[in-house]
C-alpha cells in the first residue's frame, strides 16, 4: 500500500474514531517516511484526542522540526498545551501560527481563548475581535468574548455578544445560559428565566441551567422552588459542588430548616466531597516553633467593595506586621480601590482566580501557610474545595459564611459569645469554635459615607421602616411580622432596597406579599440597589431598621447604625440567627433585641411612638458604634492574633494535629 492509501486509512480511522488503529497506520507510515511532517502532525492530533498531552506535544514539535512553516503545527501544539495550563507557552505558539497564516481566524480565536485563561483580558477582547473580523460568523468567539466582558464587569457588552451568538446559532444551551446570567447581574430577573427556559428546552438535562434558574428564583424570594431546582440540578450532576454550596446557602435563609437539619445538611456535603474526591490525609511540614513569625493567608473572591471586604480590610491593616506575615489569595478577577488599598496592606497578594484547586494547594503550601481563613463558606465564589484539600496545617472559617462548612478538613469557627454561648451551638459545626472576646468581626465604614440627616419622621410626619437586606432573607414569615407592625401604626411605611427590586416581576411578588396581609401597596416603596456611598444616602429615609429573620443581617445592620438608623433584632439560637444580637450588644442597644415574634412588634410600635429617643439615637448613634468594639481595629485584630497565637502553640505541642 503507498502513502497516500496509508494516509486515507489512516485518516479515515481518525474520523470513525477507531483511534488506536488511526495511531498504528501513522506509526507505519512514519516508520517508512520518517521525515513526513504531517504524518507526526496527524498522530500528535490522535494522541491529543486520547488525552495523551506529553504524546501530542513530542509529536507536534516533531513535525515542527521537519517543517518550521507548518501553522497548523504551532497552532494545535497551542491547543494542547492550553490544556494542559501552560498559558504563556500555548499563547507562544499561536503567535508564531498567526504569523505564518495571518488571515486564519481560527489561530486568533485561540489566541483569545489562551489570553482570556491567562488574565490577559483586553488581549483577549483583542484577538476575539481580529477573529470576528474575519470571520463574523464564528459564532464561539462571540460567546467567549461575551464571557471576557461578563468576567471584567462590562455587561452591557456581554448582552450584545451573547445576542449576536444566538443569532448565529440559536440552538445554543450555553449562550442562553450565560445570556441568563448577565440579565441576572443587570437586574433582568424574568428576562433571565425566560433564557433558562429556553437552554432547558434545548437540552433538559442541563445542570447548569437548572442551577442558575434557582439563582435567579432566590433573588426573587420564591425559596421553596428555587430548591426544588437546587436538587434537580444535583440529581443530574450529583458532585456539582457549586450548585451544593447555592443550595446550603438557601437553606440557612428558610424558616423550614432548624439548626440540626441545617448541620446535617452540611455535614452531608463534607462527606461527600471526601467521598468524590478521594481525597487522601496531607501532613504538613511547618516548622513547629510557637512563638515564631506565622504566615496567614486569607482566601476569598471579595477582597473588593462588598460587604466581606468592610470586616477583612481593617484587619489586614490592623495586623502586626512583626510577628505575622499576611498573604491574600484572590479569587476574583474584579479589582477596584479596596482592592488596591488590601493589596498594600498584605505582604504577598496572589491571583487564584484560573488556578485548579490542586495548583493552589501547591501555592499555599510552598507559600509555607501557617494558618489559611476562608472568607467566603458556601457564598458565591468560594473555593470550598480548596480548603477540603487541606493546603495549610490550620484552617478556619470566619466572616463570609455563618453557618458549619461541613468540611472535616476546617478547623475552626471564629464566632463569639453572643452568636454562639458556650454549650448550645458546638453540636452543629464540625468545627472547633473559636470564641473572640467581644464580637466575632470589625468594621470599617465607607470612607465616602454621607452625613446622618435629620429623623425623616419629623419631616414627614409617619415613621418609616426600613430594610436592605437581600431579599431572599425576606420570608413569608419576615413579612407576616412586619404587616402586624405596619398594621399596629397604620400611617407608618416601609422601604425596602435591594438588587431583586431591578425587576418589575419581583416587584409585583413583594407587593403582593404585604396586600395580601392587609397592608396597602402605597405603604411599601420598594428601591433598587445602587454603589455606594450613594447606598447608603437612602438611610436618611428611614427612622427605624427591621432585622431579618431566621436569617440576619450582617454589613446591612452596621450601615443603618453608621447612618443612625436603630435595628430591631430577633434572637435565633442559631449563628446565622444571632448576628444581631452581638451587633446591637457591642453598640450597647441591647433594648433592641426581642426574644419572641410578639416582643419584636412590641418593641418596634413602642420606639415608633417615642420619637425623643428616636431622635436621640439618630444622633448618637454614628458615635456609639464608632467608639464600640465594632471599629476598633487594633483592638479586634489584638484579641484575634491571640488566638491565632493560641491555636498554633496548641498544634506545635500536639504532632498528632498534623492532618
Amino acid at each position: 500500500m503507498n502513502i497516500i492509501n496509508l494516509i486515507q486509512l489512516a485518516r479515515k480511522h481518525y474520523i470513525e474514531g477507531n483511534l488506536v488503529q488511526a495511531e498504528h497506520v501513522y506509526r507505519k507510515i512514519l516508520k517508512k517516511y520518517p521525515n513526513n511532517a504531517g504524518a507526526y502532525y496527524e498522530l500528535a492530533n490522535v494522541f491529543q484526542d486520547k488525552g495523551q498531552l506529553n504524546e501530542a506535544i513530542l509529536y507536534y514539535k516533531k513535525a515542527i522540526n521537519i517543517d518550521p512553516q507548518f501553522s497548523g503545527s504551532y497552532n494545535n501544539l497551542g491547543n494542547v498545551l492550553r490544556k494542559d495550563n501552560q498559558f504563556r507557552e500555548a499563547i507562544c505558539y499561536y503567535e508564531k501560527a498567526i504569523t505564518l497564516a495571518p488571515n486564519f481566524a481560527g489561530s486568533y480565536y485561540n489566541l483569545a481563548q489562551a489570553m482570556h485563561d491567562n488574565g490577559q483580558f483586553q488581549e483577549a477582547i483583542t484577538y476575539y475581535r481580529r477573529a470576528l473580523q474575519i470571520d463574523p460568523n464564528l459564532g464561539n468567539a462571540y460567546y467567549n468574548l461575551g464571557n471576557v466582558f461578563r468576567e471584567t464587569g462590562q455587561l452591557q457588552e456581554a448582552l450584545n455578544c451573547y445576542h449576536k451568538a444566538l443569532q448565529i446559532s440559536p440552538n445554543s444551551i450555553y449562550a442562553y445560559n450565560n445570556l441568563g446570567n448577565v440579565l441576572r447581574e443587570t437586574g433582568q430577573l424574568q428576562e433571565a428565566l425566560n433564557c433558562y427556559h429556553k437552554a432547558l428546552q434545548i437540552n433538559p438535562l442541563f445542570a447548569d441551567t437548572y442551577g442558575n434558574f434557582a439563582n435567579v428564583l432566590v433573588d426573587q424570594g420564591r425559596l421553596n422552588e428555587a430548591e426544588d431546582s437546587y436538587r434537580r440540578a444535583l440529581q443530574i450532576k450529583p458532585d456539582f459542588f457549586a450548585v451544593y454550596s447555592n443550595l446550603l446557602m438557601l437553606i440557612n435563609y428558610s424558616s423550614r430548616y432548624d439548626a440540626r437539619t441545617i448541620a446535617s445538611e452540611h455535614l452531608r456535603f463534607g462527606k461527600h466531597v471526601i467521598e468524590q474526591l478521594s481525597l487522601t490525609t496531607i501532613t504538613h511540614n511547618n516548622k513547629r516553633i510557637p512563638d515564631r513569625n506565622l504566615r496567614i493567608g486569607y482566601v476569598s473572591p471579595d477582597f473588593r467593595r462588598h460587604p466581606v471586604a468592610s470586616f477583612i480590610e481593617p484587619v489586614i491593616a490592623a495586623h502586626n506586621r512583626k510577628n505575622f506575615e499576611v498573604f491574600c489569595y484572590s479569587n476574583s478577577s474584579r479589582h477596584d480601590e479596596t482592592t488596591e488599598r488590601i493589596q498594600e496592606y498584605a505582604h504577598q497578594w496572589r491571583d487564584i482566580l484560573r488556578m485548579s484547586d490542586q495548583q493552589a494547594t501547591e501555592l499555599i503550601r510552598n507559600d509555607e501557610i501557617d494558618i489559611l481563613v476562608d472568607l467566603a463558606g458556601h457564598t458565591a465564589g468560594n473555593r470550598i474545595l480548596l480548603f477540603a484539600r487541606k493546603p495549610a496545617p490550620i484552617q478556619i472559617s470566619w466572616i463570609g459564611y455563618l453557618a458549619t462548612t461541613g468540611l472535616s478538613t476546617m478547623d475552626y469557627k471564629i464566632v463569639d459569645n453572643y452568636t454562639d454561648p458556650p454549650g448550645k451551638t458546638e453540636q452543629f459545626h464540625t468545627e472547633n469554635l473559636i470564641r473572640l472576646p467581644e464580637s466575632f468581626l470589625c468594621y470599617l465604614p465607607d470612607k465616602e459615607s454621607p452625613e446622618v440627616g435629620p429623623l425623616p419622621a419629623l419631616s414627614t410626619g409617619h415613621i418609616t421602616f426600613g430594610s436592605f437586606n437581600n431579599f431572599a432573607k425576606v420570608t413569608s414569615e419576615v413579612v407576616t411580622l412586619w404587616a402586624e407592625i405596619l398594621n399596629e401604626l397604620p400611617d407608618s411605611h416601609l422601604l425596602l432596597k435591594g438588587k431583586s427590586f431591578h425587576d418589575k416581576a419581583t416587584c409585583q411578588y413583594a407587593i403582593n406579599m404585604f396586600t395580601q396581609r392587609g397592608i396597602a401597596a402605597e405603604r411599601i416603596t420598594l428601591q433598587p440597589s445602587d454603589p455606594s456611598p450613594k447606598h447608603l444616602e437612602s438611610y436618611n429615609l428611614v427612622d427605624i431598621g427591621l432585622d431579618t429573620f431566621p436569617f440576619n443581617g450582617a454589613a446591612t445592620t452596621c450601615e443603618a447604625m453608621w447612618m443612625g438608623v436603630p435595628v430591631i433584632t430577633l434572637a435565633g439560637t442559631a449563628y446565622h440567627s444571632s448576628v444581631g444580637i452581638s451587633l446591637l450588644s457591642n453598640v450597647g442597644i441591647t433594648e433592641l433585641i426581642a426574644k419572641m415574634p410578639d416582643e419584636y412588634v412590641e418593641i418596634a410600635v413602642n420606639l415608633a411612638k417615642d420619637l425623643k429617643k428616636l431622635k436621640a439615637l439618630r444622633e448618637h448613634l454614628r458615635d456609639m458604634i464608632k467608639n464600640s468594639p465594632l471599629c476598633d481595629s487594633t483592638r479586634f485584630t489584638a484579641n484575634l492574633e491571640m488566638c491565632y497565637r493560641k491555636i498554633w502553640k496548641t498544634w506545635c505541642e500536639d504532632a498528632s494535629l498534623n492532618r
